[in-house]
């Protein structure tokens, strides 16, 4: 169930509990559309404890979300009212990854709090620099259905451009495919870089085609949301620390190209 609730003009404040269907994404587009048709930009209140979310609520939330990437910046601030772990996940990823997005996550007791900073007056819009060196460096592998990168810096757009290509030519190649995400270094996503052609298609392909992903460094919190979102999309997924990586390729069942390219 999603309701939308009372908040000062420039919030939108939302309530998601039980089982969440596409009436409910629906409902949440509509308010959102609404709000952003008079003002140039919002911030958001979400309380969310919910049990479920249908097929169809999913798709549709990640069509319209997709559609939304080119306007980020009409999203300064939001406030995370919830008392599940995953939530919390995923409200921790947005703030590392959403660039010109300040999240902020509060206990249920805490819902008066939350309110009132998400009703604090917004920051200006701030101009984002593209990184200068590319973050994404392929690694060669001794399987050709065995796909590797490292992360080392802020994923730009450049750098995106090249990882939908590589994996859109690995996805053709072969019926199934493993992973390994090495990250020395991980300082978010730029917006240009989320705007992307065929990022989306790519994503939602990916996850009939990988069967295995490992990470391999990385903040902590990569694990956690690694882990939970690994039964819905059917993907066998594990951590390992820098110091394992070679526990990793063993996993995945190939090595570096080299024999000798691994984290040291």
């Amino acid at each position: 169930m999603l309701e939308i609730l009372p908040a000062p003009d420039a919030v939108l404040a939302m309530r998601a509990s039980g089982r969440i269907d596409e009436a409910d994404i629906e409902r949440a587009i509509l308010a959102v559309d609404n709000a952003l048709a008079t003002r140039d930009r919002i911030a958001v209140y979400a309380e969310i404890g919910i049990n479920g979310m249908t097929p169809g609520a999913l798709a549709c939330h990640l069509s319209y979300g997709f559609g939304k990437l080119r306007e980020l910046h009409r999203f300064p601030r939001a406030a995370v009212v919830t008392g599940q772990d995953w939530v919390r996940w995923v409200a921790q990823v947005e703030q590392a990854v959403l660039p010109g997005i300040e999240v902020k996550i509060f206990p249920p007791a805490e819902k008066d709090a939350a309110l009132a900073w998400a009703s604090e007056p917004l920051p200006p819009p701030a101009a984002e620099p593209e990184p200068v060196q590319p973050s994404i460096r392929p690694i060669g592998t001794t399987k050709p259905d065995l796909v590797a990168f490292e992360v080392d810096g802020r994923i730009g757009a450049e750098d995106m451009r090249r990882l939908i290509a590589t994996f859109n030519q690995a996805m053709d190649e072969h019926h199934r495919l493993r992973v390994l995400v090495r990250v020395r270094d991980f300082d978010g996503v730029t917006l240009d870089a989320l705007r992307q052609e065929g990022l989306m298609a790519a994503k939602m392909r990916g996850w009939g085609k990988v069967e295995r992903y490992a990470l391999v460094g990385g903040p902590a919190w990569m694990e956690g949301v690694t882990a939970s979102a690994a039964p819905f999309v059917g993907i066998q997924t594990r951590r390992y620390e820098l110091a394992d990586e070679a526990q990793a390729w063993s996993w995945l069942g190939g090595e570096p190209a080299d024999g000798g390219n691994q984290a040291t």
